[in-house]
């Protein structure tokens, strides 16, 4: 009985301890939908391994509804609950599914803007660092986030002297990469983070990886949220981790292009959108050889050919949003 007591105390005491200190306004929810039609040219077979973006639940969001493709396959994608779809589609002129394949995923995401009460957070409290899940978000994942970059050390080294806590360095940091590094190069996809140091650029994903790495420099978990808008265009940004409180959102590129806002723990979701994944460099082992996907906001393939100089794969994808409910909270 009394081991059941002390059990109940500990389960009291961790729930006392962690406050939701995140604000969710003015929800509404998306309908979406994503047609992909892949198609096979030129002569012989092939067979395509297709990896789409799926939409699920994480504390940004929340996934009312889905509807996949009778052919989908829904796998893992990373450690923090995300999942993508995946297609193995075999195409030629006389196999099964002919020459084209159109493939229908549609998903209902409640979604709002969130923001972080500061004033809540009263106590900095420790990591616990036995913690497995800490490990996912921490250290190098090369070659976008390296702790041990020596020039990036350094300036962790100064920021960090020049910080209160744990919460005063990683809005220091934020106001740091957004002053220091400009936006460029977008959609040219995620650059290695030496590129980006020395050309003091990079677009969202590549500012992002500069602050989530001065993060982790000190034992901080961080990490990339990948995504797309109801418009379709993608962008990535971050959030890191405060133990007993939970994930705190970051915008190192709207505060670079918009430097009189304040998107550290503020994020309007239409400047932001839909996350697909958590994390980056995720390994998938659907495949006979493990592949390695470091971000999936749109698709991602890899085909093989009866006669590859002869054929080819096209992936056309098309996506359609609209508001079917808005509430206030």
């Amino acid at each position: 009985m009394k081991g059941i007591i002390l059990v109940f105390l500990l389960i009291i005491s961790s729930l006392v301890l962690g406050k939701d200190i995140l604000t969710k306004t003015n929800p509404r929810t998306y309908q979406i939908n994503v047609q992909t039609i892949a198609a096979h040219n030129g002569i012989g077979t092939s067979k395509t391994d297709l990896f789409l973006a799926h939409l699920g639940s994480n504390q940004y969001q929340k996934c009312n509804q889905n509807k996949t493709d009778s052919l989908a396959k829904i796998i893992h994608l990373g450690s923090a609950g995300d999942s993508c779809i995946y297609y193995n589609l075999a195409l030629g002129k006389k196999l099964e599914l002919g020459k084209k394949v159109i493939l229908q995923n549609e998903f209902f995401i409640e979604v709002a803007d969130v923001s972080i009460d500061f004033d809540a957070i009263d106590t900095i409290y420790p990591y616990d660092y036995c913690n497995p899940n800490y490990e996912k978000y921490m250290g190098s994942n090369h070659p976008f986030i390296n702790v041990e970059q020596k020039q990036l050390f350094n300036i962790s080294e100064l920021i960090w002297a020049n910080s209160s806590s744990i919460l005063d360095y990683a809005e220091n940091c934020y106001l740091y990469v957004a002053k220091t590094f400009k936006y460029g190069l977008p959609l040219s996809g995620f650059k290695n983070l030496e590129f980006t140091l020395k050309n003091r650029m990079g677009d969202c994903g590549n500012l992002s990886s500069v602050f989530i790495t001065l993060l982790r420099m000190k034992d901080i978990p961080a990490r990339h949220l990948m995504g797309f808008r109801p418009d379709g265009t993608l962008h990535v940004w971050a959030d890191f981790y405060m133990a007993n409180y939970g994930w705190i959102p970051v915008d190192i590129t709207y505060k670079q292009n918009y430097p009189n806002g304040n998107y550290f723990g503020n994020i309007e979701f239409e400047n932001n959108g839909f996350i697909v994944q958590r994390g980056i460099g995720h390994e998938v082992s659907v495949l006979e050889t493990p592949m390695r996907i470091t971000g999936l906001q749109t698709y991602t393939y890899q085909v093989t050919y009866t006669k590859e100089h002869k054929a080819s794969i096209n992936i056309d994808r098309k996506v359609t949003c609209q508001i079917k409910n808005i509430g206030i909270k």
